[in-house]
């Protein structure tokens, strides 16, 4: 089947979750500069980076419901102030900032525009709160771009369950096998889009697998383009 759809995971896919990571840090640490000690950027950076974990979270490091919390919460406990803010400002100021201030992976708006300009429709599935990854794609500029937009809180189904894969081929009225997935996680991304029936593209860097996957590898975002004939 010819492809007529180019799906994407939004977190280390369109998005640098580390290059956002430390973004955040540097505006966190730029707002609260009179509170804590100057030197404190790398310790808020390496902080953020433990609990966060590349966007997939650790149950055992997370001491509150959410990584907004938790975050704040460690870095109340971790950090010398001089005026302790309190835990909702900092769990407020990460659901305020962290989003828009998300950094684009190279390539990605000048792929989106190509894909655009050929007609390709694009979606994004990704598991997460719904409203965060609208804020993320519309800080980025990249919102307009995107037919779909599917979260896991939206839909109610989670990567790397196959339906909602499926259901999201089916709102853009297409088969799963008219659809090509790109994600960076080998069972998330990789095995629930395959699961699906979409032809999949694995994009190296961010994480590994324990078992060989039979998926073709990419290592930049521009690499899509050899794969849409298939």
């Amino acid at each position: 089947m010819q492809i007529q759809a180019v799906l994407f995971d939004l977190d280390n896919t369109l998005t640098h979750r580390d290059q956002s990571v430390q973004a955040y840090s540097r505006h966190l640490v730029e707002h609260y500069q009179n509170n804590i000690q100057p030197d404190a950027l790398d310790t808020v950076i390496n902080i953020i980076r433990r609990i966060d974990n590349g966007g997939y979270p650790k149950p055992e490091l997370l001491t509150h419901a959410s990584i907004a919390a938790s975050v704040g919460y460690a870095l109340q406990q971790q950090l010398n102030w001089n005026s302790m803010p309190e835990l909702e400002a900092l769990i407020a100021f990460w659901f305020r900032h962290f989003a828009r201030l998300a950094v684009a992976m190279p390539g990605a708006e000048q792929l989106l525009q190509q894909l655009k300009s050929q007609n390709f429709k694009l979606g994004i599935i990704s598991n997460g709160g719904h409203q965060t990854r609208l804020n993320i794609l519309q800080g980025l500029g990249f919102l307009d771009y995107f037919d779909m937009v599917h979260s896991s809180e939206l839909v109610g189904i989670r990567k790397p369950q196959p339906e909602i894969f499926i259901h999201t081929a089916t709102c853009l009225d297409l088969a799963p096998q008219q659809c090509v997935f790109v994600g960076d996680h080998p069972i998330n991304d990789m095995q629930g889009a395959q699961g699906a029936g979409m032809y999949a593209l694995w994009l190296q860097g961010f994480h590994h697998s324990q078992q060989l996957l039979d998926v073709p590898k990419i290592s930049q975002l521009d690499e899509v383009w050899h794969y849409l004939s298939v």
